[in-house]
């Protein structure tokens, strides 16, 4: 892998907090990415101290629109776009994380065509896969 100098999430997702579940992307290559997130310890997706099965599933896409904003902004050179998330297969998490973990995700680009994206999505703490899914995200065509 090439160096790749970490990109803070501000500058490619549309998310805001407390509703950001991604804190920096940390790379990139084409079709593939890898994203860093620290559960806090108070949000509206976290119950008993632990991410929920939601706070997970969002993370994911939020992961998968970290890599599209990265496009868009850095190699495209256009706006970040409004994404949705259309279809989720084969979600599993084998253990929810804890407040205070650092969760890194990597996002394998599956199928790409017309603003529909279709990736496979591992969510790892310490090396450790805690979710895996393929998620299919769509975005916005603006008329």
């Amino acid at each position: 892998m090439t160096a790749f100098e970490p990109i803070s999430a501000d500058s490619i997702l549309l998310q805001q907090p407390p509703f950001r579940y991604v804190d920096e992307l940390i790379y990139y290559e084409d079709g593939f990415a890898r994203t860093r997130y620290t559960v806090p310890s108070e949000n509206m997706l976290i119950e008993d101290g632990r991410l929920t099965s939601a706070g997970v599933m969002e993370h994911m896409a939020q992961s998968i629109a970290a890599r599209l904003g990265y496009e868009s902004k850095y190699i495209r050179h256009i706006p970040v776009q409004i994404g949705f998330i259309g279809q989720i297969k084969n979600f599993e998490v084998m253990r929810f994380p804890r407040s205070g973990e650092t969760l890194e995700t990597e996002v394998k680009t599956e199928y790409e065509m017309m603003g529909i994206t279709l990736a496979s999505v591992t969510v790892h703490i310490d090396g450790e896969p805690v979710a895996r899914g393929q998620l299919k995200t769509a975005l916005r065509q603006d008329e």
